[in-house]
């Protein structure tokens, strides 16, 4: 069996400095907690909590001052963290830098009087700090996110969701970019000409490569292992465009889970995998494979 690594594998650089703030802050402080999950890979969670660097309690700590709390790599709405900074704790943020640079973005152009639109998930940490953004400027209308191309016809047709004349239209950063402009596309073709629309491409290059190296690794190898947590958006959307590309695809979490009795039938996998994925773990699943 060959086993072909894809050309853009582990943590993309905004986890990884994420990861470098707690594992520093662990060693200078008495307590450090995390607000949420640090980056969307359990393992790493469990990781972090042998270092000392624990998911923030539902008791709050009775000492603030000598507490050290990191804002998530996806970062959090302002209200949110004004509520924490007002708490006496020892703010550490983590929020990814592309992730600032899209919530700058919302609160310059929520406060020109642009109805913001996001693609992506609403239950997504990072698209949940977006809308807070745009939320914390006054007479702000109502912030439209749509994680589909169905949603984004929904939007023209629907009364509810009543259009203002000035929009932006920006995307999660881990969005499948061709989602995106199909988005895009389907609510330019059907706005009236008088609304004025600024499309902004904020989706981060990391998981758009590793996009690409999926493409490459298609059309090289029988099927392909997708190595990362169930709760990370990119790793998912690194499986959904496999199969999209009628490619077997399997996403595993960690080694363990691997589908060996499936595999063995393929002489090449390829292997690809989140930006939130760490290459301990790759390495466990190369091992793995290679045993077959």
């Amino acid at each position: 069996m060959r086993i072909i690594l894809a050309k853009d594998v582990g943590f993309c650089w905004g986890v990884k400095r994420a990861l470098d703030l707690a594992l520093k802050s662990s060693a200078s402080a008495k307590k450090v907690y995390t607000y949420g999950p640090l980056i969307h890979n359990e393992n790493v969670v469990e990781m972090l909590k042998t270092k000392g660097v624990e998911p923030f309690p539902k008791q709050k700590p009775k000492s603030p001052s000598q507490t050290r709390l990191l804002i998530r790599a996806h970062g959090v709405p302002p209200p949110v963290r004004a509520k924490l900074s007002a708490s006496g704790y020892g703010i550490i943020d983590a929020t990814c830098p592309h992730v600032k640079k899209s919530q700058k973005i919302v609160q310059e152009y929520a406060n020109k009087g642009y109805q913001v639109i996001i693609a992506g998930d609403k239950k997504h940490a990072e698209v949940i700090s977006l809308v807070g953004y745009a939320r914390a400027i006054k007479r702000h209308p109502p912030v439209i996110v749509i994680s589909s191309t169905q949603e984004a016809q929904q939007i023209v047709k629907t009364k509810r969701y009543k259009l203002k004349k000035k929009i932006c239209i920006l995307a999660q950063s881990t969005f499948q970019p061709r989602i995106f402009y199909r988005i895009v596309t389907i609510i330019k073709s059907k706005i009236p000409t008088d609304i004025e629309m600024v499309v902004l491409d904020t989706i981060c290059q990391a998981p758009a490569r590793r996009q690409d190296a999926v493409k490459d690794l298609a059309r090289e190898v029988d099927a392909i292992v997708v190595v990362g947590d169930y709760k990370s958006a990119n790793t998912t959307n690194l499986t959904l465009l496999a199969r999209s590309m009628k490619i077997p695809a399997f996403q595993v979490a960690s080694a363990s889970e691997l589908p060996v009795t499936k595999l063995k039938k393929y002489s090449s996998i390829g292997i690809s995998t989140g930006t939130s994925t760490p290459d301990w773990l790759i390495k466990e699943v190369v091992d793995k494979l290679s045993e077959l």
